[in-house]
């Protein structure tokens, strides 16, 4: 009776220490990967013009300061990606980009650059860009960002 007491207590022991254990992914170094992952899922919903995905992607109480100075919210930035006859996404890339975790949150740097056509006539974009990702339910979202366009050269 004592030894299955015993055994009993001793298996609870163990399994409630491996029950306590962080993996990979609630470490810092995880979560980095977690979100760098999701950057390009967002470079990739992008280029397909996927409003679903990149609405997934961003928070409902996203905020966004555009290049321009504009306040813009997460319809109105889902909405700018909306496949339309006249928009089509033509290149659309992500580089230099630095991923600080604290805790639940993670700010991501990077620069950027976009090319679309509009009525046929292309425009490339440079930007520098901020995206403050938070970690709700389990899950990371986009709930800031801001760029800042950068001269061309």
């Amino acid at each position: 009776m004592k030894l299955t007491l015993l055994t009993a207590a001793l298996m609870i022991t163990i399994s409630l220490g491996v029950v306590g254990q962080k993996t990979d992914r609630d470490t810092p170094a995880g979560a980095e990967q977690t979100v760098r992952g999701l950057e390009q899922k967002y470079r990739d919903a992008v280029m397909r013009q996927d409003v679903a995905a990149v609405s997934n992607l961003l928070a409902d109480d996203f905020v966004a300061t555009s290049s321009r100075g504009e306040i813009r919210d997460k319809a109105r930035e889902v909405d700018d990606i909306r496949p339309t006859p006249d928009f089509k996404m033509e290149a659309f890339d992500l580089d230099d980009i630095n991923v600080r975790v604290f805790g639940g949150t993670a700010v991501v740097t990077g620069r950027s650059r976009l090319q679309v056509a509009f009525k046929g006539k292309s425009n490339i974009g440079l930007f520098r860009y901020t995206r403050v990702y938070v970690k709700r339910n389990g899950g990371w979202q986009v709930v800031a960002q801001q760029l800042t366009r950068l001269p061309q050269q």
